[in-house]
């Protein structure tokens, strides 16, 4: 079957239309003629699989990576990085208008300095054979010998670290890997099967020994059982700022942008002064920390208690006493906004949003001015923004900041203020 690809959705499909049916096509691009295969019939769309690429766009380029569509990790290696920006940008556009009903242009946007080599952050897959990453749509992991997002020193560690689990009989179904502006890297191995940790040799040593030295510290998990080897934090510097960061934390993953990312929400605070400012969804205080210098009063709340620890180390590591953090889920820490009276808000949530409940809450605090939303997912957005809308707010600004190039994540920074 053919069809034309008219515009890419959200998710980086390619969209066409059999009898006027929409079709979701993975690795295609606007007005290209493709053979595509049905893979699941649904009720009101298909996805299909290219057969064949008939008439290429002019923007279709070769995928640098050999992994590329066998590996589900990429979305748009098939296009240049400059068309990858534009492409995410009408799709950010389209969905503010689709689902908020907000007709607005993207004010800014930031690109990646490298889309390549950016991520400090990965988890890996192992099924006792192949060490990579799960295969689109599967369970099977790919082999991978390199992943072109990786930061390098990332990428040194594949071989030898699949080497030392095969010798000493460890099949983690997870490897979690974060490294530092140095090359420092603390790791964390989740199993499955509890009996696996009875294998685990627990000495940092043969770590360093057979993986790398530039491993500060190591966690095996399973169920009912840890072992935790060497540090279980590292330190990230963002120019001035310093956090702690520990293996069970959240933290920004693109080395490019996290600095960009915090000189954005630097200058909305600049250019709006606050006094009282809680930092939803907080994580180890990445904004909340650089808004202690900017703000007389700043409070964070996360759920993850990791990183609430590594928060609270973070006001002394940064030398700031205007600061401080609690642990709650964002629907019970609306009792601490609303004795806290925040002029200002920061939310950076996961992919689901912040939903109607919190919104139709917090904007019930008088002395709320603004709201500044970092936003992963452009749907919630969306939908967000049209919950702030109905309780007084106005969209006053929106950006884009590309934290995830080569895959068809959206990042961005929205500024909404009471009207």
């Amino acid at each position: 079957m053919k069809i034309k690809i008219e515009k890419i959705a959200y998710g980086g499909f390619g969209i066409g239309f059999l009898d006027s049916k929409p079709c979701f096509v993975p690795y295609t691009l606007p007005e290209e003629e493709v053979e595509v295969r049905i893979t699941k019939e649904k009720k009101d769309y298909n996805e299909c699989k290219v057969i064949q690429i008939i008439n290429p766009s002019k923007i279709r380029v070769n995928p640098p990576c050999k992994y590329y569509t066998v590996c589900g990790g990429c979305d748009f290696q098939h296009t240049d990085y400059t068309n990858q920006i534009k492409i995410k940008t009408e799709i950010l556009k389209e969905q503010l208008l689709r689902i908020g009903k907000i007709k607005t242009d993207v004010d800014e946007v930031i690109p990646s300095e490298n889309p390549f080599y950016y991520r400090n952050r990965v988890q890996f897959k192992f099924d006792g054979k192949n060490f990579g990453f799960y295969k689109r749509d599967s369970h099977q992991t790919v082999d991978i010998e390199e992943c072109l997002l990786l930061k390098e020193d990332i990428n040194q560690l594949i071989k030898p670290l699949k080497k030392f689990l095969i010798k000493y009989g460890l099949q983690p179904s997870n490897i979690h890997i974060f490294s530092n502006t140095k090359d420092e890297k603390v790791i964390k191995f989740i199993f499955s099967d509890d009996s696996q940790i009875l294998n685990v040799i627990p000495k940092i040593e043969i770590i360093h020994e057979e993986v790398s030295e530039d491993i500060k510290g190591v966690s095996f998990e399973s169920k009912k059982n840890r072992i935790d080897l060497g540090q279980k934090s590292i330190f990230y510097m963002v120019d001035k700022y310093k956090f702690r960061v520990s293996m069970d934390s959240f933290f920004q993953v693109n080395i490019y942008q996290i600095p960009k990312l915090i000189k954005k929400v630097e200058e909305i605070l600049k250019q709006n002064l606050s006094e009282r400012l809680l930092d939803f969804y907080c994580g180890v205080g990445t904004f909340s920390i650089p808004a202690g210098f900017y703000v007389k009063d700043v409070l964070g709340i996360e759920l993850n208690e990791s990183a609430v620890k590594d928060a609270k180390s973070n006001i002394g590591h940064n030398g700031l006493k205007n600061v401080r953090f609690l642990k709650a889920k964002a629907e019970k820490g609306i009792k601490y906004a609303l004795d806290f009276k925040p002029d200002t808000i920061i939310f950076d949530p996961p992919r689901a949003g912040i939903g109607k409940e919190v919104i139709n809450s917090v904007s019930k605090i008088d002395r709320l001015k603004r709201v500044i939303y970092i936003s992963c997912n452009p749907s919630t957005l969306a939908r967000d923004i049209n919950y702030f809308e109905n309780n007084g707010f106005k969209l006053k600004s929106v950006s884009m900041i590309d934290m995830f190039p080569n895959t068809h994540h959206i990042e961005s920074i929205s500024l909404l203020e009471r009207v």
